[in-house]
Order: structure tokens, then C-alpha cells, then sequence
């Protein structure tokens, strides 16, 4: 501690605030220091900080994986605000420091962020040294090694900074870079990360920008909503794939990479934007996505106390706030965590970590069977902000902990909520910790910086991945081509691991040789000595990891090289789904006779897979009609049509029809349906995906008769959806319409309004509505919104309605608000807030009282589209109902009785008070009955939560849970909750969990009350310490 301080005056921050004392001369700082020293002695060492009261590594105050045990790594002073770290070759470690987060320092918003080196001297797992090494970053966000130095993202900017006079401070600043949108902080360029490809990765993170390169100079390359590599040795710069919008960035031991953003909390990275700009006609389609088998916003376990979420309070205890990622890529680790990944949620306090399983070309992200219900490691202390986990030298993961009290962006934090908060609460406090192996780990400093090559490249055989991508790193710096023949022994014949072997248990003694193999193919590419021989090995290597890499590696040698063409062909039937998956990206790269009769096996065999289908149309550079003749042609393949096999042939035809002005195409696809008299679904399937793509095309398709035949003569069988999707096709290639298509329409509006027919065959013809005009459709759509009516039927209305934008609309959908089901009610307010022209019409509703606002649930972006981004006289309406704070009908009440509430409540009474008052509508765990939300996991929301929820139970109501008044045509009244329905009757469920059938003759009239099932005013009768003992009842754990 007594170096750290040292160290913390040499650099001016000693004992002071950030705000004042990056500006102190360095013998003020040493006199404060001496001065604290000589009044206080040994006690200012063991002087209680900030991190006792934030004691995240106390015992008991965290739940971490019980293989593991945690350490203190380094603590403010020495380090304040960490958001990013990484590892040099002497095992230093630079810290990157948002000191000036969320929005600058001081009145004018200066940036202020820093970096910090530090360094453990003695091995003993905590730091030793801290130094200021550089400062005045605009928000910076990661940083990795390079040359000697680091490289660092500070939007506009990409900076190298380096130390050359062994100071421990930069005094080289070089801008790489520059040209990255500055803007909300999480949104900013972040995750510098080297890749295998000896290429410096990093994600965009959403705010994008036209980035130029100071040692390229030229055009400036438009980020767009892409990720993107560099070469820092040539400024070469290029986008990579599609952003994931998100904080930080992992690489797996092959080289798949993942990301991450807010609630969709880990992406797969699976398709290189590079090849879906090669030939012209793909669709967009997003392909970075998410991998989670639990779902968007999954459910994660927090420990520490329930605080209110001062925007999404429904999102308490789901991913909202996932951002920075950690691999766990090291074999010192047991069962299932080698291999995982590692994902923070800051909002949350915790770290969870998923499972990858293989899945085709991509992976399946799961929890693993110990951490079904509990987290990697979680937290108690609300403060607790992890930001990133990293890989060490000594086999340790280092997590990042920002420590701040509040996180939240302000510009996601309503005006009177942030008017009471300090934002910048927490801004002198940071931590790391340190993950190991239960027992620890031993110290092993690295020196790579001085190791020969020769020992660099037994290094590419480590079990650790940060050795062998630090050794890469360092061989391909070096340029030394006197590695090349032991580089090339290692890639061809597995290399004696010697030590590193030794180290393994004998269960995985050879699970490094094909990673071996791997770092070494990429260095000798790095050292540009890869040729054909080696490639054709690699091609063949026994392991798929390194075939698949083969692949990319032979790209660049293809167009001289007929050996690894014909090689490549062959791969279209390897064994392993990724490799033939980058197979067929590959095969794009070059032209061949064979090249579409090996995509063609890559599809029969991998059409099961979307990746795998898109990989395959985006290497056809012509024949897109020649392969969907022969797929539709295999009888085999059409023997079951599997919703696979019909996307695929929908995603073909979609090329095809963007493609059709190129050539004759289009009717030899049209020919073809109609030729293998193929079965509805097939044609439906076809006709779809030709007028999508012909709707996409670049160029008008001139008028034919020969289409216009076609399309009437599928239009013509007894099919309603091929009748419609032929129709729509002949309206995209601008056909005149004909009596048959007006025959259609007149008698789908009788069928749609004909209640007995099957809700199926209603269905498909409200769907026809949709191509008639508006004065001819209206009156059945508006007709079909009745209560009477199914909600499905109401939602297709709704979905036809949306093809239109008469203000009309929206006054007729007010106007039947109250007879709307629930599962129709989502997309009418989606549909209302989408058009300014709407929103008069939903204000008058709110005005009237037609529409209750509690009915609305709306969330904070609903809310903004209304407060921000309306007109100036909505905007003004709108406030007398709603802010950006949650609104409430009730808020007074609430606000009085938090004042009252006790600080702590006993679970034991609540549950009298619970079943008394609550069991007869809400279940928890199994007391009561489940009409109303089941309360039996709740244990996340905060007292202010639950309570809000308590004393106004319409504040905002989930739809589901709307109470309807149904009038019979016996003149008797019921109502409840609509539980379920058909075309036959509904389902009412009562207090007490009663149901009530009513067939839907005997329905005269069924409208929404606007109102919870729950009452108002259930605190009248009980204490503030009733109340309290209920809530904490309800905050019980299972």
C-alpha cells in the first residue's frame, strides 16, 4: 500500500479528488504525502477506505462459482473509474480510466479520461506500482498492446501511446484514427481485441462515423452499423461484420467472435459483411444475432437489494444493461467453464456466464446445469459495476469494477429523477479482482519482451490463450523469418509441447496441439510465408478448428493456385458443418465450372441451418434459377416440406426475383412452379420470395406476358395465400389487375365477416383484404374490431390496417378501444405512436377519458415518442398525463407512504397480510390462486417497486391482466380477466380462481373496464409496517 501511495503522488493524485489533482505539481503532492506521513504514521496505511464500505470481496458479500476463489487485485487510489485493461508481454498491466464519464468533468465537460500502469513487482497477486500514464483521453473505452505500447479507443480517436524513456508514462501520442462518432458513452467504438488474423479488432458500438487513417491516406471508410479491423503497422482499416451495437468484444480459441448489447446479451458475430457485398441481390439481414437459448432480455439472479429502475422498471432481474465480456480461455479450468463466456449486466451486479454449444455454423448459448438459478458471481453491494473480464499471463481472470453509484447514462434518466441524483457518485473508487482456481495460482511473470524466438514459438503450444496470442503477436512484430522452419515443423507435424504438455493432465495432453497448429499457420501468414504446400496441409489438417482457418488463409492465394481450388471443391463435403459452412463462403472467391454443383451438396446436406443456406446464395455469382429448378426437381428433397426446406426455397426464389431485370430468370422460376405441378406450399413458398426480391431489385422489369400467364394460372388454384401472393407479385411487376383478382376480393370481404366459416379460412382472407383499395376494404376491417370478434380475428385486421395511413384509422381504433382484446392492444398502440397524424386521436382519447393512460403501459422510448418527438401542441397536451418518469395515478399516496414505511419488514406476518388480502387473486410459490400476475418470483423489485404496484395497481397494466365486462343476451353481467378464447367462446377468470365459460352466442356485448382486477385503496386498514411486512414477504427467495 505504502508504493502505491508513493507512487500515486509521483503522479499527482495523491489523497485528492481527480476533479482537482491531475493538475497538482508533483512536490505539492510528495509534500501531502510526507505530511500525512509524519502526522498519522502507520495509521494513514491501514486507514479505512472506500473499499470498506463497498466490501465486495468480504465474505459473504458476494456468490462466486464454487471452483473458484477471488482476490483483491488492485483499489483506488491506484485505480478509479476502470472500464478496460489489458496485459503487455512483461505482464504490466494498462488500465483504461473513464474518469470522465457519463458526460465530461466539470461545468465545461472536459474529457478526462486516463490510463493507468500497473504493475506487481513481487508476484504476490496484488499491485505493487501505479503510474499515470497518460491522460486528457476523450472517453476512453479499451485498450490493447502493440509495439511496445498501447493502443487506445477515445473516440473521435485511435491513438498509439508509448513510453520511450522508461518513465512509466507515455510521451508518444500518435492519432491511427480518427473520425468515430462521439456520443451517448455506450454507445462509443470499444473493444480493441487482436484477432488471429493478426488484425486489431474492435466493435462500433452503434454511434458509427467516417473513419480516416493518418499512415493510409485516402477516402475516408464509412462505418455505418459495422464493426471493423486494422492494420496499425499500415493503417490499413476495413469493416468486418455487423454491428452488434454493443460494449466490448470476445474471441473464442478458433477465432468466432461474440458481442454483446443491453438486453440481447451475447451475439454470435457469424457472417463477415465482406462476402454479402460480392454479388448483387442478398436481402439485408441482420448477421450478428443472438445466440441466448434463454431468451431476449433473459432472466438473471441478482443478490445484492432490489433498487427501482428509474426507467424500465419491468426490466428488474432480466439482461438490460449486458456490457463487457470476458472467454474463459485457459484448460487450468474444471468442467464446463473452459470455453464459456462471460457476460456482465453493470445494472445488476453480476457477472453471468453461458455454455457454448456448437450448433451447425454457429452456437447455442446455455446456462450451465449449475447456474440454472444463480450467476457466475453476483454481488451484494449495489455498487458492484462489472465492466469487463480478462485473461492474465498467470492463468487468473481479472474483472473489472467500475464502481460507480450510479450507471445509468443520464440521458436515459428522467429529468426529475436526475435532478436528485449525483451522478458522478462513485468517480474516486474502482476495483479488480482476481479469479483463480480454488488454492491460487503461481506466479508466473512473463518476459516475453526479451525472449527469443525460438521461444515465442514454443509459447503458440501454451494452454493459456493469452500466451499464445501475446507470443503471435510478438513473432509477427518482429518480422524475424529465421522462425519460419520451426514454424512450419510445429504447423505440420504437432511440435513437442516439451513444458508446456508437462503442465496438463493427462486427460487433455494433447487438446493444445491442433491450437498449435492453429497460432502457427496465422503467424507464418503474419511473416508472409505461407504457400501452397502448407495451405494444402492445413486443408487437410485432422482437426475442423484448423481447417476451418485453412480456409480463410487459402483466400488470398486462390486466383493462383488450381490445387487449393480443386482442394476447396472437395471441402463441400466435409464432415463438420463450420467448415463446410466457411466452404461455401469461400467458394465465392474464385470461379469454377464445379463451384455451383459443390454449393448445391453444401445446401442438401446444411439447409437445415439459416447461416448455412445464406453462406451458399452468397456465393452464387449466376444460376440461381438452374439450382432452383433442380432443388424443386428432387423429388427426394420435396418428400417432406419442412419449414427449412421452405425457407430455403422462399430465400432462393427472393434472389431470383432482386436479380430478375439482369435476365430471363424470373419466368424460367415462374415456369418451374408450374411445370412440377408442385404442391401449395411450395408454390406459396416461391411466390413469396419472387416478390420481395423483385420489390428489392435495383431496375423496373418490363411488362410480359409470359409472367403475367403464370401468375394467373397459380392464381388460379383453390388456394386463398397463393391467390394473394401471386397477386401481390403482379402488383410489384406493375401487371394491370383483372377480373379474377376483383372476383377474389368481393368474396373475401363476405368470407372475413362470415362467422361461420373456420377462423383459418376468416384468416386468410382478411389477410387478402390488404390488396384492395381503402374505400373498399374499410367497412369489413373496421367491422371485424367489434368485441364480438376473436382476437385473432382483430389482429388481422389490425396487421391489414396497417397497410394503409388514412387518419380515419386511428379515430376508428380509439373509438373501439375498449372492445379490443388484450393480445390486440400492443400493436394498435404501437400502431398509434408510429404516425404523428395518429397521435391526435390517442391525446383526445386520453382527454376524454375513452382511453385510461395506465391502459397505455407505456415505456420510457414510448413515452419520449409522445414528450419528444411529436408536435409542439401534442407535446403540451401530453405533459398534463405523462413525464419521463414512470406516471402515476396515485403518486402522491405512494410517495406519502415511502416516507412512512419502515426500513425492514418480518416475511413471517407478510404472509398473513398476503393471504388475507392477496392469495384470492395472486399466487406466490403455492399460496393463493393465479388470476392475477403470479408473485411467486418478485424477490428482485424494489420496496418502491412493489409498492407503487400495491397502492396503484393502474399506474400501468399489463393487458393480460385488464378486467372486461361481458353483457349476455340473458341481460346477466359478468366479468373477469379473458383468460382464453376461440371462434366458440371465451374463458373469464374470477377471484378465487373461478372460470366462467360463455359461448360467444349468448355475448351481447364485451368491452375493457380500462382497470386492473385489483382495486384501489388496499392500504386502507393497514400499517406502513403491514405494508412493509407484505413486501418483504414478497422479496422472499425461493
Amino acid at each position: 500500500m505504502l508504493k502505491i501511495l508513493i507512487a500515486c503522488a509521483d503522479n499527482q493524485i495523491m489523497g485528492v479528488s481527480n476533479k482537482s489533482s491531475l493538475k497538482q505539481p508533483p512536490l505539492f503532492a510528495k509534500f501531502l504525502l510526507r505530511l500525512c506521513l509524519a502526522i498519522l504514521g502507520p495509521a494513514l496505511i491501514d486507514m479505512p477506505g472506500a473499499e470498506e464500505k463497498h466490501p465486495i470481496a468480504a465474505h459473504g458479500n458476494h456468490e462466486l462459482h464454487p471452483a473458484l476463489g477471488m482476490s483483491l487485485f488492485a483499489a483506488e487510489p491506484a485505480v478509479v473509474d476502470p472500464v478496460a485493461m489489458t496485459f503487455d508481454e512483461h505482464g504490466r498491466v494498462y488500465v483504461v480510466e473513464m474518469r470522465d464519464y457519463p458526460s465530461g468533468i466539470g461545468p465545461d465537460r472536459r474529457p478526462g479520461g486516463t490510463v493507468r500502469l500497473l504493475e506487481d513487482e513481487n508476484g504476490d497477486g496484488q499491485i505493487d506500482k501505479a503510474t499515470l500514464f497518460a491522460e486528457w483521453l476523450s472517453f476512453p473505452t479499451s485498450v490493447a498492446p502493440w509495439n511496445g505500447g498501447i493502443l487506445v479507443t477515445a473516440p473521435p480517436e485511435i491513438l498509439f501511446l508509448k513510453d520511450t524513456d522508461a518513465d512509466g508514462k507515455a510521451d508518444v501520442r500518435e492519432v491511427l484514427f480518427s473520425g468515430f462518432r462521439l456520443g451517448v458513452t455506450d454507445s462509443n467504438v470499444s473493444g480493441l481485441r487482436w484477432g488471429l488474423d493478426n488484425r486489431v479488432h474492435g466493435v462500433n458500438g452503434g454511434n458509427g462515423g467516417a473513419i480516416s487513417s493518418s499512415r493510409k491516406p485516402g477516402a475516408s471508410v464509412s462505418l455505418r452499423d459495422f464493426d471493423f479491423s486494422f492494420d496499425p503497422v499500415t493503417g490499413d482499416f476495413t469493416t468486418t461484420y455487423q454491428s452488434s451495437g454493443g460494449f466490448g468484444l470476445v474471441f473464442d480459441d478458433w477465432g468466432r467472435s461474440f458481442a454483446t448489447y443491453n438486453i440481447n446479451h451475447l451475439q454470435h458475430r457469424i457472417l463477415p459483411v465482406r462476402y454479402l457485398q460480392r454479388f448483387p441481390g442478398l436481402p439485408p439481414v441482420e448477421t450478428t444475432v443472438s445466440i441466448s437459448d434463454h431468451g431476449e432480455m433473459s432472466r438473471i439472479y441478482p443478490i445484492a437489494p432490489p433498487e427501482t429502475r428509474v426507467n424500465h422498471p419491468e426490466q428488474a432481474g432480466h439482461f438490460s444493461a449486458a456490457g463487457g465480456l470476458g472467454y474463459v480461455g485457459n484448460s487450468i479450468y474444471p468442467g464446463d467453464l473452459r470455453g464459456s463466456v462471460l457476460v456482465c449486466d453493470v445494472a445488476a451486479n453480476l457477472v453471468h456466464r453461458d455454455v457454448l454449444v456448437e450448433n451447425g455454423p454457429s452456437f447455442v448459448a446455455k446456462r450451465s446445469a449449475d447456474e440454472q438459478t444463480q450467476e457466475f458471481f453476483a454481488s451484494r453491494d449495489n455498487a458492484f459495476r462489472p465492466i469487463g473480464a480478462e485473461s492474465g499471463p498467470d492463468g487468473a481472470l481479472y474483472l473489472i469494477d467500475m464502481q460507480r453509484d450510479v450507471i445509468e447514462h443520464p440521458d436515459y434518466i428522467p429529468q426529475k429523477v436526475k435532478d436528485r441524483l449525483d451522478l458522478r457518485a462513485g468517480e474516486d473508487r474502482g476495483r479488480i479482482y482476481r479469479l483463480t482456481p480454488k488454492g491460487g495460482l503461481p506466479a508466473r511473470k512473463p518476459r516475453l519482451h526479451t525472449a527469443p524466438t525460438a521461444e515465442l514459438v514454443k509459447e503458440l503450444a501454451n494452454p493459456n490463450q493469452w500466451w499464445r496470442l501475446t507470443a503471435q503477436r510478438l513473432l509477427v512484430e518482429r518480422q524475424d523469418r529465421s522462425t519460419v522452419p520451426a514454424l512450419i515443423k510445429l504447423a505440420t507435424t504437432g511440435f513437442e509441447l516439451r513444458g508446456a504438455r508437462a503442465s496438463l493432465p493427462a486427460s487433455r495432453s494433447d487438446d493444445t496441439d491442433p491450437l498449435a497448429r492453429l497460432h502457427a499457420f496465422w503467424t507464418l501468414e503474419g511473416l508472409r510465408a505461407l504457400d501452397e504446400p502448407l495451405l494444402l496441409k492445413a486443408l487437410s489438417d485432422p482437426h475442423p478448428g484448423v481447417r476451418e482457418n485453412a480456409l480463410l488463409l487459402a483466400e488470398k492465394l486462390l486466383p493462383g493456385s488450381e490445387k487449393l481450388r480443386a482442394r476447396i471443391l472437395v471441402m463441400a463435403d466435409d464432415a463438420n458443418a463450420r467448415v463446410r459452412f466457411q466452404t461455401a463462403l469461400t467458394l465465392g472467391e474464385f470461379e469454377h465450372l464445379d463451384s455451383q454443383a459443390a454449393l448445391s451438396r453444401i445446401l442438401r446436406q446444411d439447409y437445415a441451418f439459416r447461416w448455412s443456406r445464406l453462406a451458399v446464395l452468397s456465393s452464387l455469382r449466376h444460376g440461381e434459377d438452374q439450382l432452383f429448378r433442380a432443388l424443386l426437381s428432387d423429388t427426394g428433397f420435396r418428400r417432406e416440406p419442412t419449414p427449412e426446406k421452405l425457407d430455403l426455397t422462399e430465400e432462393l426464389a427472393d434472389l431470383i426475383g432482386a436479380r430478375a431485370s439482369s435476365g430471363k430468370n424470373l419466368p424460367a422460376a415462374l415456369a418451374t412452379l408450374l411445370d412440377l405441378r408442385l404442391e401449395p406450399q411450395w408454390q406459396l413458398a416461391a411466390l413469396r420470395g419472387l416478390q420481395t426480391g423483385v420489390a428489392r431489385g435495383a431496375s423496373q422489369i418490363p411488362a410480359d406476358s409470359t409472367i403475367a400467364s403464370a401468375l394467373e394460372k397459380l392464381a388460379a388454384q383453390v388456394s386463398t395465400p397463393l391467390l394473394a401472393a401471386a397477386w401481390r407479385l403482379s402488383r410489384t411487376l406493375g401487371l394491370p389487375e383483372n377480373e379474377m383478382q376483383r372476383s377474389a376480393l368481393a368474396l373475401a370481404i363476405q368470407k372475413a365477416k362470415d362467422n361461420s366459416q373456420s377462423l383459418a379460412s376468416r384468416l386468410e382472407n382478411i389477410r387478402l383484404l390488404a390488396l384492395g383499395t381503402f374505400a373498399a376494404v374499410e367497412p369489413t376491417l373496421f367491422a371485424l374490431l367489434e368485441s364480438s370478434q376473436p382476437s385473432l380475428v382483430q389482429g388481422a385486421a389490425v396487421e391489414v390496417l396497417r397497410q394503409f395511413t388514412e387518419p380515419t384509422i386511428a379515430q376508428h381504433l380509439v373509438a373501439r378501444w375498449r372492445a379490443l382484446a388484450p393480445i390486440v392492444r400492443s400493436p394498435v398502440i404501437h400502431l398509434l405512436l408510429q404516425r404523428r397524424t395518429y397521435h391526435p386521436f390517442l391525446i383526445e382519447a386520453l382527454e376524454t377519458e375513452r382511453i385510461k393512460v395506465g391502459e397505455l403501459n407505456l415505456d420510457l422510448e414510448q413515452r419520449r415518442r409522445l414528450l419528444r418527438q411529436s408536435t409542439p401542441e401534442i407535446k403540451a397536451r401530453i405533459a398534463r398525463f405523462i413525464g419521463d418518469e414512470e406516471y402515476s395515478n396515485r403518486k402522491t399516496v405512494v410517495e406519502e407512504w415511502l416516507k412512512k414505511m419502515p426500513a425492514s419488514g418480518v416475511a413471517g406476518r407478510g404472509r398473513e397480510i398476503f393471504e388475507k388480502t392477496c392469495a384470492q387473486c395472486h399466487l406466490k410459490e403455492k399460496l393463493g390462486f393465479a388470476v392475477g400476475p403470479d408473485l411467486s418470483d418478485v424477490a428482485h423489485r424494489s420496496v418502491e417497486d412493489l409498492l407503487s404496484n400495491i397502492l396503484d395497481p393502474n399506474m400501468a397494466i399489463n393487458p393480460n391482466y385488464i378486467s372486461y365486462n361481458v353483457d349476455l343476451t340473458s341481460d346477466e353481467l359478468e366479468s373477469g380477466i379473458l383468460q382464453s378464447e376461440s371462434g366458440e367462446a371465451i374463458t373469464l377468470l374470477q377471484a378465487g380462481g373461478k372460470k366462467v365459460v360463455v359461448p360467444r352466442p349468448q355475448i351481447k356485448r364485451m368491452e375493457s373496464t380500462g382497470l386492473s382486477l385489483m382495486p384501489e385503496g388496499l392500504e386502507a386498514g393497514l400499517a406502513p409496517g403491514d405494508l412493509r411486512d407484505l413486501i418483504a414477504f414478497l422479496q422472499e427467495k425461493r
